[in-house]
């Protein structure tokens, strides 16, 4: 309990957490003009707005929230080594496991914090265009936020597991900032090539400019033939990336149905509906949190705290 409200306390205090705030504000700010476009004209304006508020929280939030939650993870136990915090803390009756735990629940108490600003924002965003708070869209937003609030825990577990194995937080904060965007940028777009190239492939496509020659019908056939190569891929070769597994289950909010005359449709069907078609990807992203946990506990439990 003393390890939680300490870790609890400094993480609500830090400035790195206030800017956090700062950053998620001028987000939506500047989202509140998009989503005004995106209404316009919109035969389903509640789930227009869903699916834009989504996207902002999904993507734009996440990003400054997500590479906040693995910083902190990173430097939480060597600072404390640096600084002597750590032992004076397990001079008093506290085990080893007990402060690990407790650093890992104090510091996601300020990204739960983060999450609930977030969502705040995004009803406030909702009134501000007139669209009444219904049990429909609470619930949507509570799910999709709740989604990428598991996502950003398990960045906080792993980087509590780089702490462990690289005394100086210094460098523990630039080898999470080297892996936060090669996993999360570099990575994807490897992984997401190799299955462009075989869904080409499969359709016999060769030029960028063949997919225009495809029927409505080849149209939607290709593009669910490549969201599902999408998903394959990325569970394979990137399950240890939430940020991706997350985007793959925020996809399904919508579909789109493309028409003979060219244009296409956009139904949207609800973050529900996006879990129960993507279990096994809402299960990794909430399945590697305790497994980056029991690590970094038997890592910290060897650790020379001298």
């Amino acid at each position: 309990m003393w390890g939680f409200e300490l870790e609890m306390k400094k993480g609500l205090r830090t400035k790195k957490f206030w800017l956090i705030l700062v950053l998620i504000l001028l987000i939506y700010a500047m989202a509140f003009r998009e989503v005004k476009d995106n209404l316009e004209g919109a035969s389903d304006p509640q789930g227009v707005l869903l699916t834009s508020l989504i996207g902002y929280i999904a993507v734009s939030a996440f990003l400054f929230i997500g590479v906040y939650a693995l910083m902190a993870g990173a430097t939480g136990i060597n600072s404390d080594l640096e600084n002597g915090t750590i032992r004076v803390a397990l001079s008093k009756p506290l085990g080893r496991v007990s402060y690990l735990l407790g650093k890992f629940l104090g510091q996601s108490v300020s990204i739960v914090v983060a999450m609930v600003f977030a969502t705040l924002l995004s009803f406030a965003i909702t009134e501000h265009y007139g669209l009444s708070l219904s049990g429909k869209l609470v619930s949507d937003l509570t799910l999709a936020n709740g989604l990428v609030l598991l996502a950003m825990l398990q960045l906080l577990a792993l980087g509590l597991l780089i702490s462990t194995f690289v005394r100086s937080s210094n460098t523990a904060l630039g080898l999470a900032l080297v892996i936060f965007f090669l996993t999360g940028l570099v990575a994807p777009q490897i992984v997401d090539r190799w299955a462009e190239d075989r869904v080409d492939k499969e359709f016999g496509l060769h030029e960028r400019g063949d997919f225009a020659k495809l029927s409505p019908e080849q149209r939607t056939a290709y593009q669910e033939r490549l969201d599902e190569l999408y998903r394959e891929y990325h569970l394979k070769y990137l399950f240890y990336v939430p940020q991706v597994l997350m985007l793959d289950v925020i996809k399904d909010v919508e579909t789109t149905k493309f028409s003979p005359d060219g244009t296409y449709t956009v139904e949207y069907l609800g973050v529900k509906h996006a879990l129960s078609q993507n279990p096994a990807q809402t299960g990794v992203i909430a399945g590697l949190i305790p497994v980056y946990l029991v690590l970094a506990l038997i890592r910290f439990r060897r650790m020379d705290l001298r």
